[in-house]
């Protein structure tokens, strides 16, 4: 109810807001996220909020690191080195097939002698091996994420894994006399008769349906140009005006927050093609000659304004800055 619910809302908002008649062919998008998830007790929710974090904060370090690092390569340059943790080896505990997490998970949806301490026992036998898995007492077992170590406890794993849906609910919305209960029974109903393989479908489990929506999310957030906001939790009480060092410092180390401050400070964050630094600073010249291409121009100004060499590298196709050139050109221009 609460699922149809909240599309429901969605819906109407998008209606009044007339979002499909737009045909600009840009747009702006905000994606706010539960945050990495650690409490006494863990169960299968935190296990997929933080299955979800480990997804996003992969997407996180290669915009951030990894395509810095390629860009840098493929321009002839040479860049800043950064060390950074890969949580490729904790994606794949969840997501290999067919020993991960969710395969096992699901395979024991269905299985009638299957319980909550028959799935620990299965996943630390499967898994053991396996660098950010630890097995521990009872049903409970480990996962080493990027943010930390984190206990889930399997009971009622099984029960919250499946999204049965009791034909007497259906009844219930059908005989009631308001529109919105009625539309989300037609919804359900609707559910119902989808093929196996639907996202949608009552044969899927809640894992395999968070994973394929993850997906989808992921393959819409790669064709855009992100730009990350990272929430600090700034002490374990929950209070204002409370800082607690050590967990504010690791929150920031493992959410590669240090990393990206690091490679800013100490990379090329400004850059432009030749010609786009040629149209926007040749006027500065003293001296210019017309048959001069837009790399000459450009080194031209540099030199002229006396820019230190490790302040600044010349690519294949563009100039990369360090912070405070472009500044210190514009500050000490003369006319």
């Amino acid at each position: 109810i609460y699922a149809s619910l909240f599309d429901w809302l969605v819906e109407q908002i998008n209606n009044l807001l007339e979002v499909g008649k737009q045909h600009t062919g840009w747009s702006i998008s905000i994606l706010d996220i539960y945050g990495f998830e650690s409490f006494k007790k863990n169960s299968f929710e935190q296990f997929c909020i933080n299955y979800a974090n480990e997804r996003l904060q992969q997407h996180f370090n290669r915009h951030i690191f990894k395509l810095e690092q390629e860009e840098y390569e493929l321009d002839g340059i040479d860049g800043v080195k950064v060390d950074f943790a890969d949580n490729q080896e904790c994606l794949d505990l969840f997501e290999k097939k067919p020993i991960g997490l969710l395969s096992l998970l699901d395979e024991d949806l269905h299985s009638p002698d299957a319980n909550d301490a028959t799935l620990a026992n299965k996943l630390k036998q499967n898994l053991n091996g396996m660098a950010c898995f630890k097995g521990d007492k009872g049903r409970v077992f480990g996962v080493r994420h990027f943010a930390g170590e984190v206990l889930y406890d399997t009971n009622d794993f099984l029960k919250k894994n499946q999204d049965s849906l009791n034909p007497e609910l259906i009844e219930l919305l059908s005989s009631c006399n308001g529109q919105l209960p009625q539309l989300f029974a037609i919804k359900m109903l609707n559910q119902t008769l989808e093929p196996a393989t639907s996202l949608d479908s009552p044969n899927q489990s809640v894992s395999a349906k968070f994973k394929g929506k993850l997906f989808k999310l992921m393959q819409r957030l790669e064709k855009t140009k992100p730009h990350f906001i990272c929430c600090i939790k700034p002490n374990r009480k929950q209070l204002p005006g409370m800082y607690e060092e050590d967990l504010v410092s690791q929150q920031l180390r493992c959410s590669g927050v240090l990393e990206a401050v690091r490679m800013s400070r100490s990379g090329y964050p400004t850059r432009m093609t030749h010609q786009e630094f040629a149209d926007r600073y040749g006027f500065l010249l003293l001296e210019t000659n017309e048959s001069q291409d837009p790399l000459s121009i450009s080194v031209a100004v540099l030199k002229q304004f006396n820019m230190l060499p490790g302040m600044y590298q010349i690519g294949y196709t563009k100039l990369y800055l360090r912070i405070g050139l472009v500044s210190s050109i514009l500050s000490s221009r003369v006319f």
